[in-house]
């Protein structure tokens, strides 16, 4: 049967996205990249965050990516909510906790085997009354690890009553509606089979095809958004505005109520759900005799690029609500158990709610050092340490200057050049840099390999990592190594299985460095002769490198008892290669 035109479509926009973003990788490995990163486009995760969580490859039991996600920011091994159960207490309660794992075939069908093959490992990967390594020959130890993140959060966070999600994901081209009945009858016992292991949450199994890849992909949120106000008070280029609440949800949330997570990215805090001043914020809400909804809370303030207004209306061009996330969740979440829809008229309770009116103002400022300054005001009010605090800092708005000058979109503000539509491929993040540095210029792969979030939570390895007395060409020099390993790892050439090269990248990059240098780099000065030779590393030295790497990492697992995952998260391995790269240097 010739594919419909919709499957074409996908396929089309698939090959310019493997071309463009993916070019030396195999299309079914790239094909898991793209797939994750469509199902999981709403949460602002970088093309870096999808790479960590696909798993693809032999002895994955059907699971091709695991994303656990708590609310809407990804989880990775170090992250406290992991690492320390006593970090719970620190967390507010009703928090959501999403597990989605996803399948990706590159074909235009949907078959009984794939689903039969999660049905008899997912289960008891997620019982958490089984030590998942009991799963060890089914499922190899990467996919485990990514399992037991969202294993580890949902114990530690108990205590917390979090809202807990499962999705599975069935991905292909085919058509899902046709699916055949013996298909979905196995999709159906498998959720049934999560859903009793896991009573309390909401667990769903699904296949998304043609028309649902299609649709995703087509759906973009714009980039100048409108607010329609009752009253408008203009200072200079900036507004003052009451905004009636239905308005200014239409703003912030999408069809459903859900809230656009992006628009609030410069907020360190997120969403507190039950704390006091949220409570007070939904007893206004539900109160019809409550006094004007303006005079009681403090209202909104948005940062954008341009704003232009035309009678009661503002256009809005790339914004960020820098203070009132709390207000504004819990007015979407009013309108989300009250409201019926943002396509429809609201009725009753949601249509009285909706001409109450909020404080906004509005502030142009493209400047980054302005939009900085107000950003880091605003968030004086927790101490919580956060990349969006680390965003503002010098050496950050530099390094992102020169990069953009050298076609690489750096995303101190996570998820900045995301909604300005820039490739994936092109964005780098900061804790991608971090790694980088650690790896190449200070000798220490194993710290970027085990601890990528500590690089941004622990001032001290932030301030190495980014010092400031290194030039930006040292910070550029060191990203391009790390990303042309990448590169090369990922093409068919490469020798290395691809599930490896996830976790050995940063091992090969510090090993090309080392036999260029003839000794390991423990400062970033070590590499000032290199970086002015303008040195770049070939595909066949890349590959020999990697072959070392290989070769030691095999030798030290057996030799010392353990797992290549486990050993090259320890600093004993860095050591061990090193005496065998200089060896053959």
């Amino acid at each position: 049967m010739p594919p419909t035109g919709t499957q074409t479509l996908v396929k089309t926009v698939f090959d310019q996205w493997h071309d463009t973003n993916a070019p030396k990788m195999e299309a079914d490995d790239a094909w898991e990249i793209f797939t994750s990163w469509l199902l999981l486009r709403g949460y602002n995760l970088t093309l870096d965050d999808i790479h960590s969580g696909v798993v693809g490859g032999s002895d994955d039991a059907g699971i091709d990516g695991v994303f656990t996600l708590l609310e809407g920011a990804s989880l990775e091994v170090d992250s406290d909510i992991v690492e320390k159960p006593s970090t719970a207490r620190e967390f507010q309660e009703g928090l959501e906790l999403e597990l989605h794992v996803i399948q990706a075939k590159n074909r235009d069908s949907f078959g009984q085997l794939e689903v039969t093959k999660l049905q008899s490992v997912l289960p008891a990967a997620l019982d958490l009354s089984r030590d998942i390594n009991d799963l060890a020959l089914e499922m190899r130890e990467e996919v485990r690890d990514r399992l037991d993140i969202f294993r580890r959060a949902v114990r530690n966070l108990l205590v917390r009553r979090p809202k807990i999600v499962v999705k599975v994901w069935m991905v292909s081209r085919g058509i899902s509606e046709s699916i055949a009945d013996n298909v979905s009858t196995r999709a159906e016992r498998l959720q049934e089979d999560l859903a009793n292991l896991l009573p309390n949450a909401a667990v769903s199994v699904n296949f998304a095809g043609a028309n649902e890849l299609w649709k995703i992909y087509d759906s973009r949120s714009p980039e100048t958004l409108e607010l329609h106000c009752d009253e408008i008070l203009t200072s200079g280029e900036s507004y003052v505005a009451l905004a009636p609440l239905s308005n200014y949800v239409s703003l912030i949330c999408e069809s459903d109520f859900s809230v656009r997570r992006h628009l609030f990215d410069a907020n360190v805090r997120d969403y507190q759900r039950q704390v006091a001043v949220n409570k007070e914020i939904a007893t206004t809400l539900n109160d019809p005799a409550s006094p004007e909804f303006w005079w009681m809370n403090n209202g909104v303030t948005i940062l954008c690029d341009d704003a232009h207004s035309v009678g009661k209306r503002i256009a809005l061009r790339n914004i960020q609500i820098v203070n009132g996330l709390q207000t504004s969740h819990t007015i979407a979440d009013w309108f989300k158990e009250n409201g019926t829809s943002k396509s429809s008229k609201p009725t009753g309770a949601a249509e009285a709610l909706g001409q109450r009116r909020i404080l906004v103002r509005i502030i142009v400022a493209d400047d980054d050092t302005v939009r900085d300054r107000i950003i880091r005001a605003t968030n004086r009010q927790t101490p919580v340490e956060d990349a969006s605090l680390r965003a503002t800092d010098r050496i950050q708005r530099q390094i992102e200057k020169y990069f953009e000058s050298k076609g690489i979109f750096y995303d101190r503000r996570k998820g900045y050049y995301r909604n300005l539509g820039k490739d994936p491929s092109k964005i780098m993040s900061i804790a991608y840099l971090g790694q980088a540095m650690y790896a190449v210029a200070y000798g220490r792969p194993e710290v970027a390999r085990g601890k990528p979030n500590s690089l941004l939570a622990e001032e001290a390895r932030y301030r190495q990592a980014f010092d400031p007395s290194a030039g930006i060409d040292v910070f550029y020099w060191v990203a391009r190594v790390l990303r042309t390993v990448d590169a090369h790892l990922q093409s068919a050439t490469s020798q290395m299985r691809y599930p490896e090269r996830r976790y050995l990248s940063p091992f090969v990059a510090y090993a090309v460095v080392v036999r260029a240098l003839k000794e390991s780099p423990q400062h970033w000065t070590t590499l000032l002769p290199t970086i002015r030779d303008g040195k770049e590393f070939s595909d066949a030295e890349i590959e020999e490198a990697a072959a070392i790497v290989k070769q030691t990492l095999d030798k030290f697992t057996a030799d010392h008892g353990t797992s290549a995952a486990d050993a090259t998260k320890r600093q004993p391995f860095t050591q061990a290669l090193t005496e065998a790269l200089l060896l053959t240097a």
